[in-house]
């Protein structure tokens, strides 16, 4: 079976959770016996090729996105024409290399459903209405759909108007090794101590109500909160970390996979306060690192946690105090949390994900 993967994950991202997922996809097939997994690609800035040693061109004309875009769209149009493949993943939403592709069937993998269930509270995702109307025109060409997670699925159904006998949940996986048990960098020195956030800070990403809820608690406890990844702060970020009296506590760390899992393995937590995932792959991250998980109660995120995660309400400024004062101060939680995390991890990897992507395959061609 040989398997068609566009472009567009790898344009639109330069790094990020879509494009590893494809590149431990595409990576995992091509491992296994009768089955081709052909990236299509012209050229591309995208980092996590290079890590997993797929020979692309950079793209060398900085600034021209729509060249970028249209060129690996070319290349793509004339790669399904001139070879023969057995079914088309798309790895992002837009359907317009579907009336190239052979009638051959067509399988997407939907991540979430922020757009849908979020814009209407959140300007950023509102501006953005073109995403919710490709999501719909692909759902209903595709063969089949892939929902990252079983709280994904619910929301494609309800909102998309989907058969469940279309959709197949796949969970993902983290790429990070598990640390050993005794493995533990965390510090007694209070001045140390940090709280972990990772990732972006867009508004249902919830990062001003967390840091607003939790200054008197960073401030009682000597303890930090380290933001990894996600941008430098704005200007704004800053005025409110320094009115709340903060400026000496919350910090940002620009972050690649060894940095990031060096400051998963000394943090007193992982919290993460997000109101919408589709998945939540920080949550396994954490766990592999013997970090305690302190999560939403929303969406993905406790069907993916399980018992192994210390949750609170993401609108209650009060919840998410709580629950981060407990890991703080008592030890057996922290120390049960991470047993559970150990436990909970095993349920997740990405031989799996290959696996039951296969049979999605399998089921339609």
């Amino acid at each position: 079976m040989r398997i068609f993967f566009d472009h567009q994950a790898f344009t639109i991202q330069n790094f990020g959770g879509i494009s590893r997922y494809y590149c431990e996809l595409i990576s995992g097939i091509n491992a296994l016996n009768f089955y081709d997994a052909h990236l299509s690609i012209l050229w591309s800035n995208n980092e996590n090729l290079s890590e997993y040693d797929f020979k692309v061109s950079k793209f060398p004309f900085l600034g021209k996105h729509r060249l970028y875009k249209y060129s690996n769209q070319a290349y793509n149009i004339l790669d399904m024409l001139v070879n023969d493949f057995d079914l088309y993943h798309a790895t992002y939403f837009d359907n317009s290399l579907k009336k190239f592709s052979k009638k051959k069937p067509l399988v997407t993998t939907f991540y979430d459903m922020t757009y849908e269930i979020l814009s209407k509270d959140f300007k950023e995702l509102a501006n953005d209405k073109s995403i919710i109307e490709q999501k719909k025109v692909i759902a209903n060409q595709a063969a089949h759909l892939i929902a990252i997670s079983e709280s994904t699925k619910k929301d494609m159904i309800e909102l998309l108007n989907i058969q469940p006998e279309k959709i197949s949940v796949v969970y993902l996986a983290s790429t990070f090794e598990l640390c050993e048990p005794e493995v533990n960098m965390k510090t007694e020195d209070g001045k140390d101590q940090y709280l972990l956030f990772v990732g972006k800070r867009d508004n249902y990403k919830n990062f001003v109500p967390l840091i607003k809820s939790i200054s008197f608690i960073l401030k009682k406890y000597r303890i930090n909160l380290i933001c990894a990844g996600g941008g430098a702060f704005t200007s704004a970020e800053h005025e409110l970390i320094n009115s709340l009296g903060l400026s000496d506590k919350v910090y940002y760390r620009d972050i690649n996979d060894a940095t990031l899992q060096t400051l998963y393995m000394g943090a007193l937590a992982f919290i993460f306060p997000s109101l919408y995932e589709g998945f939540g792959i920080p949550i396994l991250e954490a766990f592999s690192c013997n970090c305690p998980c302190i999560l939403s109660n929303v969406s993905s995120l406790p069907e993916i946690a399980g018992t192994a995660a210390l949750y609170f309400d993401p609108k209650e400024p009060d919840s998410m105090m709580n629950a981060v004062e407990k890991v703080i101060v008592d030890n057996s939680v922290k120390h049960d949390l991470i047993i559970q995390g150990r436990k909970r991890l095993t349920a997740f990897s990405w031989n799996n994900t290959v696996t039951n992507t296969l049979n999605v395959y399998k089921s339609i061609v």
